[in-house]
């Protein structure tokens, strides 16, 4: 039987191995480093005191070897046949007058089994893969969305934030630039119900009007001459959070559009037809006055009420003073670990007294901003006031205006502006729409503004 079976099966292409027991074949699959061959041919019966094939399956089966197997019996019986196929076995088959022919037809059976056994076994470990992947970068999230601080303001905000965590509606988080608003939107995520599902991040100010609502609502294929199929940020964080930074630079009639998403969770993409349903919680945040806003009809009333479920006020960084050392060496850490060759570093005492004097206009974001250039600027083992900017250890070095009182009212305005404008500018490293936006300015005002006093 072991010569016919390795005759027809070389014929076949196949390296063969032949043994004269179960007990053989367990101990050779059971060898260290042992590969599972792709296909086994097992008898049920080798004789008394003898493993049965039965027996082959069932401990291949408890080690956890994955082996298509087809089993050959000459005394065949459908209750041997059902128990062999339940135990993992492809086939079984007679040892008769038609064996080679139905062994031939069994082993293009097995072929078909063995690769879709080894798709499925890369599909496991690609999706094992991409489970560890999911949870480094949810663990790398999560660690961005650190919260830090004990000032009472600032606490009450985020248990605020935690309390609505699991309540289906809007949120409205208001404060100046860089207070940490996208940390408090997180918050309200990661501690729902929805945690598990995308947290989408889009900053209103950063992205022109025109090309906004391709890029929430998404667009067909050729939506415009040679555009592609694009999905829309709505349609990313379905069955998650979508959060909306700098709502209060979107126009009037744009607005409309987003007070229709969030009332009824329905859309269409731009140039397409088929009306889109949607989960999303929306959560909106600005750092401008949307009650003055309103007022002046830049604002609608209608899409305020339905964003404002719950507002959270953010304190300023000037606020809760007693943070910024905690917030320092927060920044110093989560620098350290994300850039290659920097390591943390102490600050001393002086520099953390400087740091807490300091206005930070730009709050949080600004003070993150300094440590980081300072880390890689020190080259002591402890960061010390003399390696801090020099804005930083000089109080109010860069006033608005220090012109000539006797000047004529509009060109002490002039230099008010450009020196507003040029702050601005240094403040953002140059960066147009960062300035445009910390001056709660749309982008080409900010331009005219940046033309006519030529800044």
């Amino acid at each position: 039987m072991l010569d016919l079976l390795r005759d027809v099966l070389t014929q076949r292409g196949f390296v063969v191995e032949c043994m004269t027991s179960g007990e053989e074949a367990l101990a050779a699959l059971g060898k260290k480093g042992a590969e599972p061959p792709n296909l086994m041919i097992l008898d049920l019966d080798f004789g008394p005191g003898k493993a049965t094939g039965l027996d082959v399956l069932a401990t291949l089966a408890s080690r956890q070897i994955e082996v298509p197997t087809i089993l050959l019996t000459g005394k065949g019986t459908v209750e041997s046949a059902v128990q062999a196929l339940k135990m993992g076995a492809v086939d079984f088959l007679e040892k008769d007058s038609f064996l080679e022919e139905n062994l031939t037809l069994s082993i293009e059976k097995a072929e078909r089994l063995v690769n879709a056994l080894t798709v499925q076994r890369m599909l496991r470990e690609e999706n094992i893969a991409l489970r560890r992947e999911h949870d480094y970068i949810r663990e790398r999230t999560l660690s961005r969305y650190e919260i830090v601080g004990e000032d009472p303001a600032w606490v009450a905000a985020v248990n605020q934030a935690r309390a609505l965590a699991s309540v289906p509606r809007p949120v409205l988080i208001v404060g100046e630039r860089g207070t940490g608003k996208e940390l408090i939107a997180a918050t309200v995520h990661y501690e729902g119900e929805r945690r598990n599902g995308p947290f989408v991040v889009v900053n209103c100010a950063a992205i022109a009007e025109g090309l906004l609502e391709c890029e929430l609502f998404g667009q067909e294929a050729n939506a415009f001459d040679g555009a592609p199929f694009k999905l829309g940020r709505f349609e990313i964080a379905n069955h998650g959070t979508l959060f909306l930074d700098e709502i209060g630079n979107m126009s009037l009639e744009f607005q409309s559009k987003i007070l229709r998403i969030v009332e009824y969770q329905q859309f269409e993409r731009v140039q397409g037809t088929e009306t889109i349903e949607v989960d999303v919680r929306v959560i909106a945040a600005t750092n401008a006055d949307l009650h003055a806003a309103m007022e002046a009809k830049r604002f609608r009333e209608d899409l305020y009420d339905r964003l404002a479920f719950q507002t959270i006020k953010l304190p300023p960084l000037r606020d809760r003073k007693a943070d910024i050392p905690a917030l320092a060496v927060h920044f110093v850490h989560r620098f350290a670990a994300e850039v290659p060759g920097v390591e943390p570093k102490a600050i001393d005492e002086d520099a953390l007294s400087v740091l807490q004097t300091h206005d930070w206009p730009g709050n949080t974001r600004e003070l993150k901003r300094v440590i980081e250039s300072t880390l890689c600027r020190s080259t002591g083992p402890t960061i010390t006031c003399a390696d801090l900017p020099a804005e930083i250890r000089t109080p109010n070095a860069r006033p608005v205006w220090t012109g000539d009182p006797c000047k004529p009212f509009a060109d002490r305005i002039a230099e008010v502006e450009r020196a507003i404008l040029a702050d601005a500018l240094a403040r953002s490293s140059g960066d147009e729409r960062s300035a445009a936006q910390a001056l709660s300015l749309p982008l080409a005002e900010f331009r005219k503004l940046r033309r006519k006093h030529g800044v």
